[in-house]
């Protein structure tokens, strides 16, 4: 848990990197405290990636949260990526919302944390 979010937690692999870790099921309640975590480790790092692999639900408030911290981070001059993993049911969810093509989706840790193309 971080800040009071169930089932999320926050990794700092490298310095101006950051990576949230969903699991479990995330929805509408949590809309203000994902936005304000995202949003503050989006102004803190240059790379913030959203890690989904062990999520079993995310909600479209979620994913609206999600596109908002994208264009954050690409005003920035940062990046944001959402990481998979082979979670077939979010990766289903990205699919249908069009949000797989629209935002930087990898499946591994290692491709997620691959240092931003300038």
């Amino acid at each position: 848990m971080h800040g009071g979010i169930d089932d999320v937690s926050v990794e700092r692999p490298e310095p101006g990197k950051a990576v949230v870790v969903f699991s479990g099921e995330h929805d509408l309640t949590q809309r203000d405290d994902v936005g304000r975590l995202l949003q503050i480790l989006v102004n803190e790092n240059r790379l913030l990636v959203v890690d989904f692999a062990d999520a079993t639900f995310v909600d479209s408030t979620v994913m609206h949260i999600l596109l908002d911290a994208d264009i954050a981070a690409r005003r920035r001059g940062g990046a944001f990526r959402i990481q998979l993993g082979s979670n077939a049911i979010i990766a289903r969810a990205f699919e249908l919302t069009g949000l797989g093509r629209r935002l930087d989706v990898v499946g591994t840790r290692e491709e997620a944390l691959a240092d931003p193309s300038p």
